[in-house]
């Protein structure tokens, strides 16, 4: 599945504006006074002001090129996430580094094959992952099925990515620290737009989660 869109809330519309365009060099395709959109590639992140204060997880895409150009600019904002080691540029299938923003969301960069027609740009590809804490991975699981075509088969209690190689649900029971650092998933609002075989549109009964799936 390809995540084509992302809906977020923010309680410091500014200061994550002028990150997300300064800092990360995303392109800003509309601002009001209650929100701002960013293009990540090939997906559009939407943020919209909140009067709490929420803490989400996603990690972006992109190749190793931009990769050191990105650690560089993250390591003099003093930004960077050690990991237990106190090392912050890690290794896992490809280069990767983790982040936080003004909001303290837990931000990962990830170096990946770029799996598309076009050119491969100098930047971003796409948002690949997004975190959906649960009181169950597995009943999470059971609700997706009929709407995502799920081929990680991930059998965590706890954790467990749900989707394929183009992008990932990060499916974790709320509580569970986020890596590398102790902070615990939460849940907070989050629509998400994805591509699929045919339209589909599900809201969650009981949790702050919408998902549209449409035609590729």
């Amino acid at each position: 599945m390809k995540i084509i869109e992302l809906s977020m809330k923010t309680n410091n519309l500014e200061e994550m504006k002028k990150f997300y365009t300064d800092v990360l060099q995303m392109i800003l395709i509309e601002e009001n006074d209650q929100m701002f959109s960013v293009m990540a590639g090939k997906t559009r992140l939407n943020f919209e002001h909140d009067a709490q204060l929420p803490f989400y997880h996603l990690c972006f895409r992109t190749n190793d090129l931009y990769f050191q150009h990105l650690y560089k600019t993250l390591s003099k904002k003093d930004v960077l996430l050690p990991d237990e080691f106190g090392e912050t540029s890690l290794f896992w299938e490809g280069q990767q580094a983790y982040f936080y923003d003004p909001d303290g969301n837990i931000l990962e960069v990830l170096v990946r094959p770029f799996n598309d027609d076009e050119e491969e740009p100098f930047g971003w590809f796409d948002v690949g992952e997004i975190g959906m804490p649960s009181s169950s991975v597995r009943q999470m699981q059971e609700v997706l099925t009929p709407y995502v075509n799920d081929k990680m088969h991930g059998n965590g209690d706890n954790f467990a990515f749900y989707g394929d190689e183009f992008g990932v649900f990060v499916l974790v029971n709320e509580g569970r620290h986020w890596y590398p650092t102790e902070r615990p998933a939460t849940i907070h609002p989050l629509e998400i737009t994805i591509l699929g075989e045919r339209f589909q549109h599900f809201k969650h009964s009981n949790l702050p989660y919408t998902i549209t799936v449409k035609p590729n």
